[in-house]
């Protein structure tokens, strides 16, 4: 994208001394951003569609503090959860226009398949595996940032979410398994990559609005979901969710992205400073992640949930069972080319 300097003429006496003065308060998504580090302060929008009180969004608050500390309080990045600037896909679409400066969240497989492919089923087996692919090294990472770049937006790393596995409001059956039909629907993301999965493990299906999913559990529209303990216990989940398997499925990343229009307003001083943060709360999240889903389990057992037993070796079983399953969908799907880099990320892991 071609850069925009504005060419702001001396004819305004009072603009040139609050200029001088540091007076000035500027959105990033205005023209009138400043190219160099003078006492202009910025205020940014930083979107996301997770609610309040989640790891994504805590997340978000330590960024905020962060930047505006490195900052001297220069630059001040404003949170709005839950939706609060528009869905998903309007966030997404506001961040490449530049109307929203900053977006912490999933980035929908429909735009794209380049994101679902952090999600193949049993990709990763150790938290190890996940922070290389986490890392700006990895494959996964170029190909995200390659699509950002090409968009309009800017890439600031993953936000590790959680691992998944499935909750149910009643026993899973045979989970062990994966080629017998399990009388039960689940909910997943909108995702092929879940898709086959799930239904690899011998499930139907269901892709319900998020916000829609308590209810659809409640009333039994579904009879279960895949899920991260964390995420579950911070809404509410265990209270009609009473049996999880961690499968462990999936890795579920969110991303950081910036609007290329912001990052190309910013004076490189504060945007910087933005990339080291985000890049520290990265990788950041990996070890947190493993933290607070052990916590989530055991909060999940004090409310009441029954956490069916699987071991390593079990999983890794099911794993393989899987993939051999479903590996001719995921290269129609992807293309050989595309998933043998994510393969490809996974032996580099483990090197």
């Amino acid at each position: 994208m071609k850069k925009l300097f504005p060419v702001i003429l001396a004819t305004s006496a009072c603009l040139g001394l609050l200029t001088a003065c540091g007076g000035g308060s500027t959105s990033a998504g205005s023209d009138t951003a400043g190219s160099g580090s003078t006492g202009e302060t910025y205020e940014l929008k930083f979107a996301s569609q997770d609610a309040e009180g989640l790891p994504s969004t805590e997340a978000m608050h330590w960024i905020a503090d962060e930047v505006n500390a490195r900052t001297d309080g220069h630059v001040t990045l404003k949170i709005y959860p839950s939706n609060q600037l528009g869905s998903a896909q309007l966030l997404y679409e506001g961040v490449m226009d530049g109307s929203i400066d900053m977006y912490l969240g999933y980035l929908d497989p429909t735009y794209d398949i380049v994101f679902d492919i952090t999600t193949i089923p049993f990709l990763a087996s150790n938290y190890d595996q996940i922070a290389y692919i986490c890392s700006p090294e990895s494959n996964c990472y170029q190909l995200f940032d390659e699509h950002c770049t090409q968009t309009d937006m800017k890439f600031l790393g993953f936000f590790l979410n959680g691992v998944n596995g499935i909750f149910s409001t009643e026993p899973l059956g045979d989970y062990l398994d994966v080629n017998a039909h399990k009388d039960a629907v689940i909910r997943i993301a909108n995702s092929k990559t879940y898709s086959l999965g799930i239904e690899a493990l011998g499930y139907s299906t269901i892709t319900i609005p998020w916000s829609d999913t308590y209810t659809s559990l409640q009333t039994g529209v579904m009879d279960g979901m895949t899920g991260i303990p964390s995420y579950m216990v911070a809404q509410n989940f265990g209270d009609l969710a009473k049996y999880y398997v961690a499968m462990d499925a999936f890795m579920e990343n969110n991303v950081i992205v910036m609007s290329q229009v912001t990052a190309e307003k910013l004076p490189q001083e504060y945007l910087t400073i933005i990339e080291e943060v985000c890049a520290e709360m990265s990788e950041k999240s990996i070890p947190n992640t493993e933290t607070e889903v052990n916590e989530g389990i055991e909060t999940l057992k004090e409310m009441g949930v029954e956490i069916l037993p699987i071991t390593d070796e079990e999983r890794a079983q099911i794993g393989a069972q899987v993939l051999e399953k479903i590996t001719p969908d995921l290269e129609s799907y992807f293309g050989k080319e595309l998933l043998d880099k994510a393969y490809e990320d996974i032996e580099n892991a483990s090197k």
